[in-house]
């Protein structure tokens, strides 16, 4: 008796085993659903929208457009039987291309294919190619472009080698309206470098090249830097980190530089970059898990002085006497001005505020060794304020 249990146990388990499971409704009948009618397409920069009139059959599951991409790649897009339109992208240059409609009821069948002739113009990221200024900057090269559709993009950046091949430096994946790249980190050398446009869908534009000599700066040593009196209209809070956490190298970790006000005064401290130096850019870091948020600064100001007496003010750390205002700047972040919860940043705040939200000096700014970091706003326009990394770099006068 055991071993027959055992048997029909088996039996059981390899009928169920060899039983490929249905998904979706089994097909009840093999006959094809009417075609769409009266397609009516228009055209836009990368692609097209198609509306139709719906066949009358009870059973019609979705409509599907198939098409070719420039790339060669066979597409189909899906559109469900309670909607009349299918829109389509990812087209280059302006080009006639056929579209075949097709429905499709539940049983599966298909109709004939109604074929339908798109001319998309030209793709956004043409547009964008067009706005591309390329500039030297300090350390690199500065890139702007324009992106009004707010497509998702990658702006690529190569250089041309020795033996005349082009290596990738750097990508820049963005949908920003109004975009913003530099290239650091390079030799004050005459280079070739090339800049394009790609999208999402594999289409690129030209290359953009150009030769142009990186301004010559150099990272300032941070062992060198040493902070200077604290005004008495502030404090520190006891959540912060003493003033050298800001030149500690960690930009991500708990440490940060902290501190209230009790007056109108706005907040600013004061430190001594150990060299003199004309300033070519600077980065700071917010708290980390406070990005754009609570007491990350959002306008502020650069002061500096050359002059030490200036810089100690005989001991009144609240003086502003001589210094010389060198910079103004606002923290913005990619997807637009408002106040939001950190889980609810885009990929490109999050990717700016983990890299160091990076400001360019003037060019005519004067040489100097002292420096102020003045808070004007915060982006909760709180009493308080925190960063925790600082970074600079120039041409370093010994």
């Amino acid at each position: 008796m055991k071993k027959y249990i055992i048997n029909i146990a088996f039996l059981m388990f390899f009928v169920y085993s060899c039983t490929e499971e249905q998904i979706g409704q089994y097909p009840v009948d093999d006959i094809p659903p009417q075609e769409v009618l009266n397609p009516v397409v228009e055209n836009f920069k990368g692609g097209a929208s198609i509306t139709y009139d719906l066949p009358g059959d009870k059973d019609l599951q979705y409509v599907k457009a198939v098409y070719s991409l420039p790339t060669g790649e066979v597409k189909e897009k899906l559109a469900s039987s309670f909607i009349n339109e299918l829109t389509i992208e990812g087209f280059a240059r302006a080009a006639k291309t056929n579209v075949n409609l097709i429905s499709v009821d539940k049983s599966r069948n298909e109709s004939d294919p109604v074929i339908i002739e798109i001319e998309p113009a030209d793709s956004p990221i043409f547009d964008v190619y067009a706005s591309l200024a390329v500039v030297a900057s300090f350390g690199g090269i500065k890139i702007t472009w324009e992106n009004p559709e707010q497509k998702d993009i990658v702006v690529g950046v190569v250089i041309k080698n020795e033996d005349g091949t082009y290596d990738q430096v750097e990508s820049f994946y963005t949908s920003v309206s109004n975009g913003l790249g530099a290239v650091r980190g390079m030799e004050p050398v005459e280079t070739e470098f090339g800049v394009y446009i790609r999208d999402v869908y594999d289409n690129y534009t030209d290359t953009l090249i150009t030769v142009l000599s990186p301004w010559e700066e150099s990272e300032l040593d941070k062992d060198q830097w040493r902070g200077l009196p604290l005004c008495s209209e502030f404090s520190l809070s006891q959540w912060g980190k003493p003033i050298e956490c800001m030149w500690d190298g960690a930009t991500t970790n708990s440490d940060f530089y902290y501190i209230n006000r009790t007056s109108s005064t706005p907040i600013f401290f004061t430190m001594d970059l150990g060299v003199t130096t004309k300033l070519s850019r600077f980065k700071f870091w917010a708290r980390n898990g406070y990005y754009f948020n609570l007491h990350h600064p959002k306008e502020f100001e650069v002061w500096g002085t050359n002059d030490p007496a200036i810089a100690n003010a005989n001991g009144d750390a609240c003086s502003w006497d001589g210094w010389e205002l060198l910079y103004t700047g606002i923290s913005e972040k990619p997807s637009g001005p408002d106040v939001v919860s950190q889980s609810n940043l885009s990929s490109e705040d999050l990717a700016l505020a983990m890299s160091g939200e990076e400001f360019e000096f003037p060019l005519e700014v004067p040489e100097v060794r002292y420096i102020r970091f003045r808070t004007l706003r915060t982006w909760t326009d709180s009493n308080s304020s925190f960063i925790a990394e600082l970074t600079f770099w120039g041409q370093i006068n010994e």
